[in-house]
């Protein structure tokens, strides 16, 4: 662990680390871009969910819609991923200590597996095809892992 750790702290004192790191704009426009993109994130898994549960957009079939909001959703996540990693890579001591950072992660990878293994899957059959309570459970899962993603993220400024 000692050796990743000085790996860690080698990349945070590398000069444009450490620049972005010290500066009084340039963390505040990365964390700035971080919330955007969870924003755009969270924005498409709550449509898809919704229209899983039948209560949006009843009219669109499911699968359109999941191929809709897929460059949404990858995007979205391919920023919230750069720009985290670049926070995260400025102080990373900070982070590894906190414990919601560590149940961030931990939601963020359950999320990602189920988003994109389980329900992946999921989205290709209109609800109709499976009992309205699946359909209810799975996109109440999905939107309690999501969402836990983004609140242990804003409890990292608050908690130890």
């Amino acid at each position: 662990m000692s050796s990743v750790m000085s790996f860690l702290e080698t990349c945070s004192n590398w000069g444009p680390i450490a620049a972005i790191r010290d500066s009084q704009q340039a963390m505040p426009v990365v964390q700035s871009v971080h919330l955007a993109a969870l924003t755009i994130l969270l924005a498409t898994i709550l449509v898809l969910n919704l229209r899983l549960a039948g209560l949006a957009m009843s009219d669109a079939p499911l699968s359109w819609l999941a191929r809709q909001l897929r460059p949404w959703t990858l995007g979205g996540l391919a920023i919230v991923a750069l720009s985290g990693m670049l926070m995260f890579i400025g102080t990373p001591a900070k982070y590894l200590a906190s414990n919601p950072f560590r149940f961030k992660m931990l939601a963020l990878g359950v999320a990602a597996l189920c988003h994109f293994g389980v329900l992946r899957r999921v989205f290709t059959v209109e609800p109709a095809a499976r009992p309205q309570a699946l359909n209810l459970v799975l996109a109440g899962l999905s939107l309690t892992l999501w969402f836990a993603v983004g609140w242990a993220g804003r409890a990292i400024a608050f908690l130890p």
